[in-house]
């Protein structure tokens, strides 16, 4: 079977190399079934690009990954879903099949499928997930709408990525990108506000991690961005892969995403010998978190670490002398900055989402798409607290950055 794997991601600020596609990719390479990446990143005229490929491959279907839904960010946000929609549409015009999977599109995998017109998903880890798919395609088509279950086929520990694939890595560094990669996928925390919450963490194999990552480095990438959902998930898991990344020295660089807990001196020491630079803590995460995060802004300068802070606020019951203390708490614990966001964007099956629906008093504060858009595919947000208000308790302390009006990462803020 001849299966055609696309990215439709073409932000690109900054933009994000297919990682997920790398490894379905490698996933693929020793079962019978023939793979090629197109990715429409960078293509002027996708939908030519997309003739192209399948009057030249010829795929008996192709799969789209669908990283992101929108920009997540009320402000100047960005719905993606629909320039996808059309390029589904083209691929199907062929006569091909199409399945979709992604981080973004595991959040409404039905909604999604539905609005998009695919015929079939993937909800969470693809990589054995895909195998199993294309050997019941091609004994059987499944019955369209079917959404597969990735977190039930798991994924192999001791895999590991080859980077011959296609994708273009170097055009990506040229244009403010860094290449990502993954010690781990799926996130225990139960955060209300997070649709990558209350799964599986499945655990890659060190070794294997960290030997992808001298082959990049040997062809000329030392610069990386962590995609986990949260770098500490396991302690000893992450103390682990520090003590390999050491022990087998690529010399690289890279950033990474934590939450409040678990943590301890020993990780920070290990995080700045392995090469990392930024350490982003997601707020609110966990109990105790903001003396967690004093905590942990203090390892961070004793190690010699950036620390950056994403905070959410204005959750409903929230009170405006909360969000005050909120802000003075950061303002006394200084991390090396704090990107502030206001406005939820709902998703369903979330507990925020239900809390803001189930009351007459929230809903009158949800924003975007909220008529005739049951499974929130369209950016529907949550907000009772203004920018302008947001703006006064923070004044004009430079520390604090309101997300959605600079287009930056915190990785290029520092």
């Amino acid at each position: 079977m001849k299966i055609l794997l696309i990215n439709p991601n073409q932000y690109k600020t900054p933009p994000v190399p297919p990682l997920a596609l790398a490894h379905l990719h490698s996933a693929l390479k020793n079962t019978p079934h023939e793979c090629m990446i197109l990715d429409l990143c960078f293509s002027d005229v996708p939908e030519a690009a997309i003739d192209e490929a399948i009057n030249n491959f010829n795929p008996g279907i192709a799969g789209f990954t669908i990283r992101n839904i929108d920009t997540c960010i009320y402000q100047n946000n960005i719905f993606f879903l629909d320039d996808i929609t059309k390029l589904v549409a083209r691929v199907k015009n062929h006569g091909i099949p199409v399945l979709l999977g992604g981080s973004g599109y595991s959040f409404i995998p039905e909604g999604i499928l539905e609005y998009t017109g695919a015929d079939w998903g993937i909800c969470g880890p693809a990589e054995k997930a895909l195998v199993n798919f294309l050997e019941l395609f091609e004994e059987k088509p499944p019955t369209s709408g079917t959404v597969m279950d990735g977190w039930g086929a798991g994924i192999d520990a001791d895999f590991r990525i080859g980077w011959d694939n296609g994708i273009d890595y170097n055009r990506y560094t040229r244009e403010r990108g860094i290449l990502g990669f993954e010690t781990q996928k799926g996130c225990t925390e139960h955060c209300t506000y997070c649709a990558e919450g209350n799964s599986r963490v499945l655990c890659r194999d060190p070794e294997c991690i960290v030997e992808e990552l001298k082959d990049l480095a040997d062809r000329g990438f030392t610069t990386f961005h962590l995609c986990d959902t949260e770098f500490n998930q396991n302690l000893s898991h992450s103390t682990t892969f520090l003590e390999t990344l050491i022990k087998k020295g690529p010399g690289i660089k890279w950033a990474l995403y934590m939450k409040s807990s678990p943590y301890d001196d020993n990780l920070f020491r290990l995080l700045k010998k392995s090469g990392a630079e930024l350490i982003t803590l997601s707020l609110p995460t966990g109990t105790n978190r903001f003396e967690h995060a004093m905590e942990q802004c203090r390892l961070a300068e004793k190690h010699g670490l950036k620390l950056a802070v994403d905070l959410l606020l204005g959750f409903p019951g929230e009170t405006i002398d909360f969000v005050k203390r909120t802000i003075e708490t950061l303002r006394k614990i200084r991390p090396d900055t704090v990107g502030v966001n206001s406005t939820i964007r709902l998703t369903p099956g979330l507990e925020v989402t239900r809390t803001v629906t189930g009351y007459s008093e929230y809903r009158k504060h949800m924003l975007g798409a909220v008529d005739d858009n049951p499974h929130f595919i369209r950016p529907v947000f949550y907000n009772h607290l203004s920018v302008d208000t947001l703006r006064g308790i923070i004044g004009d302390d430079p520390l604090f950055k309101i997300e959605g009006f600079e287009r930056t990462s915190n990785y290029e803020r520092l």
